[in-house]
């Protein structure tokens, strides 16, 4: 989740008030931003993905105004008629076809303020703008351009700016060559023969989307009125995120001028329009409230909300990109009614849902294998035929096998589990020894079952270091026995794999559920391990 960094005397400025911390963070946890440290003034704040709006100390003081109940309902902003537009070429309709456009216009910017700016301007590129690929952002000093602007896609070399942090000007390839942000995010127009560019009225370069800006448009302290743009390839979320940056902006004093754009005036901050049925309410929360008091909760999450008797009209705020359902609504009133003042209740199901036997078992053999001195290992569930039956020197059988592998080495589902653990000690050689590894994992055998294979819940363990032997596996099977008390038997057997005379199958009440012993030399050779290898295998769900 995207983390903002805020300074706490802003976030105050913001509310209106000093709110305290520990109702800051406690309940103010529940709107989905999760305060993790306060030092001083600075505060780190994690948000939750599906709130954008609160990728910034704005935002999230806007949010927190209405949760608090200082300031409920949404906010009017206001926009004011402008005269500036920007012409889109159809030249960019197979390159980044959107673009939103607005003006924040008598802004008091410190570099503080900027500072935030940026840092709302670079988590929305990689949380809603997947990177850049999805949208991009530009912010420029308006004094410096003549309006109007236009949007068009043109050949990279014939084109040239001074982009920021640089002195001198570059070409459009070269930026992609030579230019930090050119490089980390060339991969966005790889694939492309023109690039976008927006340009003023006197043809000289605002932006480079989605790569860099013009050195010479870059907002400073002095910077009074911003033109903002967003490109993207995804019209709703170009404007969703335009509303963002300028109703942030607008928290900040800041005067929103329209822009036309191909004959719209931008931004469009006209709330959506939602019924939320009182009824289905009810049935979805569990909470008895009266219509009036679920538009309270819904105006303390910042919706506009009219009571009906039957039916709630909702507004919801145009910088909301998480509202798609009533549900959406639903769970924002319940937020604010507070989950604290929920009653829980038994559901009325007949089959409430329980622990598997199987789960507490493999808990306990954690616990006891882990207090021997094991590590637990976590391997893949795919593998390859290689690994589980040549290196094993085991002769190859069925096996569940995918139709459409990416490589080989990931063409299985492993049917046992001792490779996963002998793959872990070939990664782990070069560290110190003895090595004690264990996994209880599931394995898939084909059977006569209607998809054709079924999974299987198994133990393996094995243990490495010079002069290891079968004496070794079987202390660690004692271990177990002992303290899960269970008494199996073990009879002499011969496996492929394994020493002769140094094997035996596992047994529990006369079924054979596992093997142990030591491995052979070759086995050992073909994982390019030194010294010895003991263990076992077991199925772990003939013992529940």
């Amino acid at each position: 989740m995207p983390n903002i960094e805020i300074d706490k005397r802003e976030f105050d400025n913001l509310i209106g008030e000093s709110m305290d911390e520990e109702k800051m963070i406690e309940e103010g946890s529940m709107l989905g931003a999760h305060w993790h440290r306060i030092d001083g003034n600075v505060c780190d704040v994690e948000t939750y993905p599906n709130r954008p709006d609160l990728l910034s100390v704005e935002g999230l003081a806007r949010a927190y105004r209405g949760f608090f109940s200082l300031d409920k309902g949404r906010e009017d902003y206001e926009i004011h008629e402008g005269e500036e537009k920007v012409q889109v070429d159809e030249s960019v309709e197979e390159v980044r076809p959107f673009i939103g456009g607005a003006i924040v216009r008598d802004l008091e910017l410190s570099e503080k303020k900027i500072n935030g700016l940026i840092q709302l301007q670079e988590k929305l590129h990689e949380t809603i703008g997947r990177r850049r690929d999805k949208l991009a952002i530009g912010l420029h000093d308006l004094d410096e351009v003549e309006p109007p602007f236009t949007y068009k896609a043109v050949e990279p070399e014939k084109v040239s700016f001074t982009p920021l942090e640089y002195d001198r000007d570059m070409q459009l390839g070269e930026i992609l060559d030579e230019h930090e942000k050119g490089r980390k995010y060339s991969w966005i127009l790889e694939h492309e023969e023109r690039y976008p560019i927006i340009e003023d009225a006197e043809h000289r370069v605002l932006s480079f989307p989605p790569i860099i800006n013009n050195q010479l448009t870059e907002v400073h302290s002095g910077t009074t009125d911003v033109f903002i743009d967003v490109t993207g390839k995804h019209e709703g979320t170009v404007n969703k995120v335009l509303n963002i940056l300028v109703t942030a902006l607008s928290e900040r004093g800041g005067s929103i001028e329209s822009v036309e754009v191909e004959g719209e005036e931008m931004p469009d901050l006209e709330p959506e329009k939602r019924e939320l049925d009182v009824e289905y309410f009810r049935s979805i929360s569990g909470l008895d409230l009266e219509p009036e008091e679920i538009a309270e909760r819904l105006e303390m999450m910042k919706f506009g909300a009219e009571a009906g008797k039957e039916r709630i009209e909702v507004e919801v705020p145009a910088y909301r990109t998480d509202i798609m359902h009533q549900y959406d609504l639903i769970e924002d009133a319940v937020i604010a009614h507070r989950y604290s003042n929920i009653e829980p209740e038994m559901p009325n199901v007949d089959q409430p849902g329980a622990r598997k036997e199987i789960e507490d078992l493999v808990d306990r053999i954690r616990d006891i294998l882990v207090g021997k001195g094991a590590l637990e290992a976590n391997t893949y569930y795919l593998s390859s035929k290689e690994k589980l039956f040549d290196r094993m020197e085991r002769e190859e059988e069925g096996i569940a096998e995918m139709s459409n592998a990416l490589t080989e080495d990931y063409a299985v589902v492993r049917n046992w589990l001792t490779p996963s653990l002998f793959q872990t000690l070939h990664d782990n050689r070069h560290h110190r020894y003895p090595q004690e590894f264990f996994e209880a994992e599931d394995v898939v055998e084909l059977d006569d079952s209607a998809v054709g294979a079924s999974n299987h819940r198994k133990l393996a363990y094995l243990i490495s270091n010079s002069g290891v032997n079968y004496t070794d596996a079987r202390k660690a099977l004692q271990v177990l026995e002992r303290d899960l008390g269970i008494d199996f038997q073990v009879r002499e057997a011969e496996k492929s794999f394994m020493k002769r005379g140094r094997c035996a199958e596992i047994l529990l009440e006369g079924e054979k559920i596992g093997f142990i012993g030591e491995y052979s030399d070759q086995v050992v050779e073909n994982w390019d391990l030194d010294g010895s290898v003991a263990g076992f295998e077991i199925y772990l769900e003939k013992l529940v």
